[in-house]
């Protein structure tokens, strides 16, 4: 099995952290096989933000200068990457694993594997994973990836009943749920038993309340719409019951927290959500053509019955 005579491994994904969030499945894996395996991820500085929550990433890197591969012997390419194949093969890194792209980049990888007919994104890396003679059945996803900051939210949550969560938004995002659903979605729900708080950053939370200012009005929600950075909604999301989004990024560090949740999502993003979230997606992909600023009208379509059914 390659991955166990491998000694240290640099991977390489995009600024993405969407992707991001659904390229950490790959760690636990790669530890499980090779418990001294040394990780090294070259990545953006908001992905640092999360790698520093996690023990398994020994070391985040965000330039890929001339020290990047010293002592590497194996070189992981979640995506394109030309730069980086060039600099790996000039290095002469024993294995260069990645997706076949074009011949010429795929002259510079030692292992490459056609990633067309991948279904999903994790089922795409999975199949780079099986590179390095992991076995396919054996890849299992985790829900301890990511240790929540420690932080303390006075009178947001309550111990004696059920907290939701609900992030319903996210700046330049037209494929998005409609802030009027989740105030319909809440008026289904119990009132004396749940506790509701709608979370966001701060120009969020001004866009919620200029277009769906009645999710606000509700005596039983809670407004935490001023999150000043991404390691606080990493703290607040990780202390909720359930988590209620259609925010890519925010649902798959939830998952890998452990928390509980129900991602609403357009049948176009599919690809990009985990296998293993709990979802609610619309019936048709053609939502793919809901381009620019005009929201998508196949998620205002999608009514709350639907949604109510997956809440638990």
């Amino acid at each position: 099995m390659i991955v166990q005579g491998i000694k240290k491994i640099v991977i390489s994904g995009n600024s993405f952290l969407r992707d991001f969030g659904i390229g950490l499945q790959i760690l636990p894996i790669l530890k499980k096989y090779n418990n001294d395996l040394e990780i090294v991820w070259l990545g953006s500085e908001e992905q640092k933000i999360i790698a520093d929550l996690t023990s398994f990433i020994d070391s985040f890197e965000i330039i890929s200068d001339s020290f990047l591969f010293n002592d590497v012997n194996a070189l992981l390419l979640l995506s394109e990457n030309n730069e980086l194949s060039k600099q790996a093969r000039d290095q002469k890194i024993q294995y260069r694993v990645g997706g076949k792209y074009s011949w010429r980049y795929n002259r510079r990888l030692t292992h490459s594997i056609d990633l067309s007919k991948s279904t999903t994104l994790l089922d795409a890396y999975f199949q780079i994973i099986s590179l390095l003679e992991i076995p396919s059945k054996d890849c299992f996803t985790s829900t301890d990836i990511i240790n929540a900051p420690d932080q303390f939210f006075r009178g947001v949550f309550k111990k004696e009943e059920k907290n939701f969560l609900f992030y319903p938004y996210r700046e330049e995002e037209h494929r998005a749920w409609p802030g009027i659903r989740y105030f319909e979605l809440i008026e289904a729900l119990p009132k004396y038993v749940n506790n509701y708080i709608v979370a966001g950053n701060e120009m969020e939370g001004k866009a919620l309340k200029l277009t769906s200012p009645e999710l606000f009005r509700s005596p039983s929600v809670k407004d935490y719409t001023e999150i000043e950075d991404l390691e606080e909604a990493l703290a607040l999301i990780s202390k909720a019951d359930q988590f209620i989004t259609y925010n890519n990024d925010m649902a798959h560090f939830a998952y890998a927290m452990g928390v509980n949740v129900l991602i609403i999502s357009a049948a176009a993003d599919t690809f990009y959500l985990h296998n293993d979230l709990n979802k609610v997606v619309t019936n048709d992909a053609s939502c793919i053509k809901c381009i620019g600023d005009k929201a998508c009208e196949c998620m205002k379509k999608l009514q709350i019955n639907t949604v109510l059914e997956e809440v638990s």
